[in-house]
């Protein structure tokens, strides 16, 4: 069985599952903000351990004696979901260039003064100079934007949006978060699960979504993409699966 065939059954056996109990359906949210939202503090380089994530998350409030900023970056992307659940279940409304600006605005608030906002100058990383200059950004923006308008929504577009966007890194700072929120927007509008970059994946991730981009070979983060589907599919199976705990039976 090929991956894409692996995928395609997954998801109709959690599409015949549906509707899944409430209870199933919380604690798969659950899951995913965690898993999601120490992904994305991974990947931005934020210096927040995953068990300060879920703390912060299980508060809603930073913790005393912690940097704030980094701090404020988990209840930020917590908020950058809850944006990616409404436009989810709102499908009427296309994804364009104004998405991915209301998600980098909410995901840097209070952090960036330019949250939501195009950078006007080169990027500080050691690859700023593969970036588009920030003249022709807008041009590429609008681009994407009236691409995905005509996209259909599958996993190929998300992964594929994914891809534009962080050759682009249309902004100063929270590129990567910003890129798998539209990715996982996609995602979501298909009926599909986000996908997950768990720290283990981290490097591998990066490296790949760089050759997409600096030398054209999209195969292999493609592939990547693919197997995190399967997993997320997998992961929301198995939650789908359990039995719900009826209320009075005794705890084992």
């Amino acid at each position: 069985m090929t991956l894409l065939d692996e995928i395609a059954e997954k998801k109709r056996a959690l599409d015949a599952a549906r509707p899944l109990p409430q209870a199933a359906v919380h604690a798969i949210a659950d899951r995913f903000e965690l898993d999601l939202t120490v992904a994305a503090v991974a990947l931005e380089d934020l210096p927040v351990k995953p068990v300060d994530v879920k703390a912060i998350l299980e508060r809603g409030t930073i913790l005393r004696h912690r940097p704030a900023a980094e701090q404020r970056f988990v209840l930020n992307h917590r908020g950058a979901l809850e944006l990616m659940a409404r436009l989810s279940f709102d499908p009427s409304g296309a994804v364009t260039e104004r998405t991915i600006a209301a998600f980098h605005s909410v995901l840097c608030h209070g952090i960036d003064e330019a949250a939501g906002k195009y950078r006007d100058g080169p990027l500080a990383d050691d690859a700023a100079e593969a970036a588009p200059d920030p003249a022709k950004l807008r041009v590429a923006m609008s681009a994407l934007s009236t691409w995905m308008r005509k996209a259909d929504a599958v996993p190929e577009t998300a992964f594929e949006a994914h891809h534009r966007l962080s050759a682009m890194r249309p902004f100063s700072t929270g590129n990567r978060a910003t890129a798998l929120l539209l990715c996982n927007l996609i995602l979501n509008r298909a009926g599909y699960p986000p996908v997950v970059v768990r720290l283990e994946d981290r490097d591998q991730y990066l490296d790949l979504v760089q050759r997409a981009w600096s030398v054209g070979d999209k195969t292999p983060f493609r592939d990547l993409m693919l197997r995190l589907l399967a997993r997320s599919l997998e992961s929301c199976l198995q939650v789908a699966a359990r039995k719900p705990v009826e209320p009075g039976t005794p705890a084992r």
